[in-house]
Protein backbone atom coordinates (compact mmCIF):
# COMPACT_ATOMS: atom_id res chain seq x y z
CA UNK A 1 0.00 0.00 0.00
CA UNK A 2 3.13 2.25 0.15
CA UNK A 3 3.19 3.76 -2.95
CA UNK A 4 5.32 7.27 -3.19
CA UNK A 5 3.64 7.78 0.37
CA UNK A 6 6.80 10.08 1.78
CA UNK A 7 7.38 11.94 -1.93
CA UNK A 8 3.19 13.17 -1.78
CA UNK A 9 3.70 16.85 -0.72
CA UNK A 10 0.22 17.40 -1.06
CA UNK A 11 -1.70 18.92 1.88
CA UNK A 12 -4.78 17.21 1.21
CA UNK A 13 -2.94 14.40 1.14
CA UNK A 14 -0.90 14.65 4.67
CA UNK A 15 -4.16 15.72 6.41
CA UNK A 16 -5.95 12.66 5.31
CA UNK A 17 -2.85 10.39 5.48
CA UNK A 18 -2.64 11.22 9.13
CA UNK A 19 -6.05 10.92 10.27
CA UNK A 20 -5.90 7.85 8.69
CA UNK A 21 -2.85 6.88 10.07
CA UNK A 22 -4.72 7.53 13.44
CA UNK A 23 -7.77 5.54 12.72
CA UNK A 24 -5.83 2.43 11.82
CA UNK A 25 -3.45 2.63 15.11
CA UNK A 26 -7.15 2.53 16.57
CA UNK A 27 -8.58 -0.10 14.71
CA UNK A 28 -5.03 -2.43 15.99
CA UNK A 29 -6.02 -1.62 19.19
CA UNK A 30 -9.68 -2.35 19.07
CA UNK A 31 -11.00 -4.74 21.55
CA UNK A 32 -13.27 -6.20 19.22
CA UNK A 33 -14.73 -6.57 15.30
CA UNK A 34 -17.32 -3.74 16.00
CA UNK A 35 -14.75 -1.18 16.71
CA UNK A 36 -12.41 -2.28 14.42
CA UNK A 37 -15.39 -1.44 12.02
CA UNK A 38 -15.93 1.36 13.30
CA UNK A 39 -12.50 2.24 12.39
CA UNK A 40 -12.98 1.19 8.84
CA UNK A 41 -15.48 3.61 8.20
CA UNK A 42 -13.56 6.42 9.14
CA UNK A 43 -10.71 5.33 6.97
CA UNK A 44 -13.10 4.71 4.00
CA UNK A 45 -14.46 8.50 4.82
CA UNK A 46 -11.52 9.79 4.58
CA UNK A 47 -10.04 8.22 1.59
CA UNK A 48 -13.53 8.76 0.06
CA UNK A 49 -13.55 12.22 0.48
CA UNK A 50 -9.92 12.65 -0.83
CA UNK A 51 -10.63 10.63 -4.06
CA UNK A 52 -12.78 13.67 -4.72
CA UNK A 53 -10.26 16.45 -3.93
CA UNK A 54 -11.22 19.39 -6.22
CA UNK A 55 -7.74 19.90 -6.52
CA UNK A 56 -7.05 16.89 -8.74
CA UNK A 57 -5.29 17.08 -11.78
CA UNK A 58 -5.03 14.22 -13.88
CA UNK A 59 -0.80 14.62 -14.78
CA UNK A 60 0.40 14.73 -11.63
CA UNK A 61 2.54 12.39 -10.27
CA UNK A 62 1.08 13.45 -6.63
CA UNK A 63 -2.38 12.95 -7.34
CA UNK A 64 -1.77 9.40 -9.15
CA UNK A 65 -0.03 7.97 -6.28
CA UNK A 66 -2.68 9.62 -3.96
CA UNK A 67 -5.63 8.26 -5.60
CA UNK A 68 -3.55 4.48 -5.80
CA UNK A 69 -3.09 4.38 -2.16
CA UNK A 70 -6.22 5.82 -1.54
CA UNK A 71 -8.05 2.71 -3.98
CA UNK A 72 -5.41 0.49 -1.95
CA UNK A 73 -7.00 1.79 1.59
CA UNK A 74 -10.57 1.40 0.06
CA UNK A 75 -10.06 -2.21 -0.54
CA UNK A 76 -8.23 -3.14 2.27
CA UNK A 77 -10.91 -1.45 4.68
CA UNK A 78 -14.32 -1.71 2.36
CA UNK A 79 -15.15 -5.53 3.39
CA UNK A 80 -15.17 -4.12 7.14
CA UNK A 81 -17.27 -1.23 7.14
CA UNK A 82 -19.86 -3.46 4.89
CA UNK A 83 -19.92 -6.22 7.36
CA UNK A 84 -20.51 -3.78 9.95
CA UNK A 85 -23.52 -1.68 7.80
CA UNK A 86 -24.74 -5.55 6.93
CA UNK A 87 -24.27 -6.08 11.29
CA UNK A 88 -26.94 -3.46 11.89
CA UNK A 89 -29.48 -4.20 9.34
CA UNK A 90 -29.67 -8.07 10.72
CA UNK A 91 -29.37 -6.66 14.47
CA UNK A 92 -32.65 -4.27 13.78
Amino acid sequence: MELKNQDIKCSNYLDAKAAIGRAEAKAGEAKNGRERQYYAQDILLEAKTLLSCSDYKSGDSDCINCRSILRGYMQKYGHLAKEQRQGNAINK
